[in-house]
């Protein structure tokens, strides 16, 4: 078990968040656990949260405000990651914000637990705070229940173990949408002590200036195609530490979330490349994806019907080679375009 004076570096990216970032940094400076550092990355904001910031890093000495050109969350988190010397690690984006024991509960799970990353639960909730819906992890099982790892693959909901960001170089990928994925994608690969904390400390606020309402998928975001690769080829490398069917399959979920959610609306020459990345990814280092008793329609895998339905479909779409055109059809705008 770990020592009790283990330091946490929060790492907290900020970009235009002025309405938001103070409730923020107030939650991660309220925490119960003490022993934090908080890495405050201010990505160029324009609309006063400098100015936010400078004030509450007067009032809390554990606050490190760090100032770069905008470059996007990627970059402020990688900026956050060169400078954390904690034991632990997680995020928190500038929006949102965590209840008072978040970081304590996490910390004593991972001690408990001798865990290299534990998994907790969010709220979603809206602007006045009203919890509009809660997902908690249940019980994490290695090789045979690991379906948390791609149902909450979102890093503000983790605690990492910082060495092994070190160990293996691990970064995000700028100018690409989705950049929690391939991250999350790594850790459920090489992780050999993964827990779930059956808590929702950390609440995710839905409000209209945020990138999930204002999406418009491929007209506007770049999938993660160079980071999922990169990530697959250094599983390949390195070797899979746990389940290798529901690796395959958190992939296949990552291509069906590209394709369902990204995809829609897209134009033909983005959906043209989109399907043939897919097609390339599977057939190139999973050959044998079709067979994967997890991807089926009705597998024993605790997942939304949804999600599983997603998965099914797009395997059946690429081993019978319909992909481009059924999403085509169905996923591309009407507008008859290329561009």
């Amino acid at each position: 078990m770990q020592p009790m004076d283990d330091k946490v570096s929060i790492i907290i990216p900020v970009y235009d968040s002025a309405a938001y970032v103070e409730k923020c940094l107030r939650s991660v400076m309220m925490q119960t656990y003490q022993n934090i550092e908080i890495l405050v990355v201010d990505d160029g904001s324009t609309d006063g949260s400098s100015a936010v910031l400078e004030r509450l890093a007067g009032e809390d000495p554990r606050i490190r405000l760090v100032r770069q050109e905008n470059s996007g969350v990627a970059s402020a988190r990688n900026r956050g990651l060169e400078l954390a010397t904690g034991t632990y690690l997680t995020f928190v984006d500038g929006d949102d914000y965590i209840s008072r024991d978040y970081v304590e509960a996490l910390v004593q799970c991972a001690r408990e637990n001798d865990a290299e990353m534990v998994i907790c639960g969010l709220q979603y909730v809206d602007e006045s705070g009203k919890v509009l819906r809660t997902l908690i992890p249940d019980g994490y099982v290695r090789f045979e229940r690991e379906e948390w790892t791609f149902r909450i693959s979102a890093v503000c909901s983790h605690l990492y173990e910082r060495k092994l960001w070190e160990k293996h170089k691990i970064r995000f990928h700028s100018g690409e949408r989705g950049e929690d994925m391939p991250i999350s994608l790594f850790f459920s690969a090489l992780c050999a002590k993964i827990v779930t904390l059956p808590t929702a400390g950390y609440c995710y606020v839905q409000h209209s200036s945020s990138a999930r309402h204002n999406f418009r998928g491929l007209r506007q975001y770049r999938p993660p195609y160079c980071a999922l690769e990169e990530t697959i080829r250094k599983i390949q490398k390195t070797g899979v530490v746990n389940s290798a069917e529901f690796y395959e399959l958190f992939v296949l979920r990552i291509l069906a979330t590209c394709l369902f959610d990204l995809g829609r609306g897209a134009s033909r020459r983005d959906m043209q490349e989109m399907c043939d990345y897919i097609v390339r990814i599977l057939e190139t280092y999973f050959p044998e994806y079709y067979r994967n008793p997890k991807a089926k329609l009705f597998a024993a895998v605790k997942a939304p019907f949804f999600q599983k339905a997603a998965v099914w479909l797009l395997v059946v779409l690429t081993r019978t080679g319909l992909i481009y055109p059924v999403s085509r059809y169905f996923l591309a705008g009407r507008d008859g375009g290329t561009g």
